[in-house]
């Protein structure tokens, strides 16, 4: 039966009892529950009583009277103090507030609550369902969503990570960064000292390597979902030695290969998106992508896997992986020096605005544990 009013998933189907005829009330006395009936045509509320007759329900009021089989209605489950609704084929219903009564009809007509409803009243069964539920929850968040943004990441097709790499870029350079300071031979240079290293395994990882003036966010790099990476002039500057600028290349490459900044920024949103569509409106989303990439932080599982991938590639090329490790002590000192240049209450608002995780210096998206430098330290 078409019913479109009910409550969803809350309504269940009055029937009599499983001999096929139906209970007499308690008592043997005769069930009449006032009610108010709407016809499904108007909104007009009209005053009724229902009453049973055999497997019949009886509705009357003043100019109303209509008959149905119990088989042929619906109820809702009961809502606390709510009142009970009873559709009728035809789209018409009847709220029910006299809940007592309600029950008696019910029971007359060998109805029986469903399981949840009454598992419901059962205060121990009420708690283990949402201890069960918040287990299901902070499972999916912890190991779903993960899985999930991990397969999406690489099921996205090649042109809308190319189209999302170049509005971030765009972002960048619009917000952020602007045009390289480094001499044109330099800026080659290194790229084609990179381009020499070969990948761990023979992987094949797609990248373009840019230079910008980082401004105000200082040393940094990063690696968008396309494979184009993004080197200030300031961490070229802050490097002793170009094999530490390769280092981080190696790092952010990692990125790049386990598709990390793809798949934080499904996690980031995806709830957004299933709200979004739900509604109808995925626009205003959308457009927020590149600013939603730009504001999240890599988790320490994605860090520990662009070290390693970035550790794997510097020892098959004959560098030593603690160059990693160097250029990752010198980027937290010039972190820190940088905030103790600042006034206390500047000093508070850095922090704060790195703790976030904004666009900032490279340990806002990076964060530069002693682990993973004595990790870089150790490995051989």
């Amino acid at each position: 039966m078409r019913w479109a009013k009910k409550p969803p998933t809350f309504s269940m189907s009055i029937s009599p009892s499983d001999t096929g005829t139906p209970k007499a009330a308690p008592g043997g006395e005769a069930v009449i529950v006032n009610a108010t009936y709407f016809d499904g045509r108007s909104a007009l509320a009209h005053a009724v009583t229902l009453s049973l007759a055999g497997d019949v329900l009886q509705l009357r009021g003043h100019g109303i009277a209509r008959d149905d089989p119990v088989t042929a209605l619906r109820v809702s489950e009961p809502m606390g103090a709510a009142p009970r609704l009873i559709s009728f084929p035809g789209g018409a219903h009847c709220e029910v507030r006299d809940h007592a009564g309600m029950a008696r009809m019910l029971a007359a007509t060998g109805f029986e609550d469903g399981l949840v409803v009454r598992l419901q009243r059962r205060w121990r069964w009420a708690l283990a369902s949402v201890a069960v539920t918040l287990a299901v929850v902070f499972a999916g968040y912890h190991w779903g969503l993960p899985a999930a943004s991990e397969w999406l990441a690489f099921q996205m097709p090649d042109a809308a990570l190319a189209r999302m790499g170049s509005s971030t870029l765009d972002v960048l350079d619009r917000i952020a960064l602007s045009p390289s300071k480094l001499p044109a031979a330099r800026q080659q240079q290194l790229r084609d000292a990179f381009a020499l290293l070969a990948a761990p395994g023979g992987a094949q990882t797609r990248y373009t390597l840019h230079f910008r003036d980082g401004g105000t966010i200082g040393a940094n790099a990063m690696a968008l979902p396309d494979g184009t990476l993004v080197v200030t002039d300031q961490l070229v500057a802050l490097a002793a030695h170009d094999e530490e600028i390769l280092a981080v290349l190696t790092h952010e490459l990692g990125h790049v290969q386990r598709r990390h900044g793809l798949r934080m920024l499904i996690q980031g949103s995806i709830v957004a998106f299933v709200v979004s569509f739900y509604i109808g409106d995925v626009s205003s989303v959308a457009a927020g992508l590149p600013t939603l990439l730009l504001q999240a932080r890599y988790s320490r599982n994605h860090e520990t896997e662009a070290d390693h991938f970035g550790a794997a590639m510097l020892k098959a090329n004959g560098i030593s992986p603690q160059r990693l490790a160097q250029m990752l002590e010198k980027l937290e000192a010039a972190h820190r020096a940088k905030a103790a240049a600042k006034s206390d209450k500047d000093k508070t608002a850095t922090e704060s605005q790195a703790r976030r995780g904004g666009i900032g210096d490279y340990l806002a998206s990076h964060p530069a544990t002693r682990e993973r430098i004595e990790a870089l330290n150790n490995a051989r």
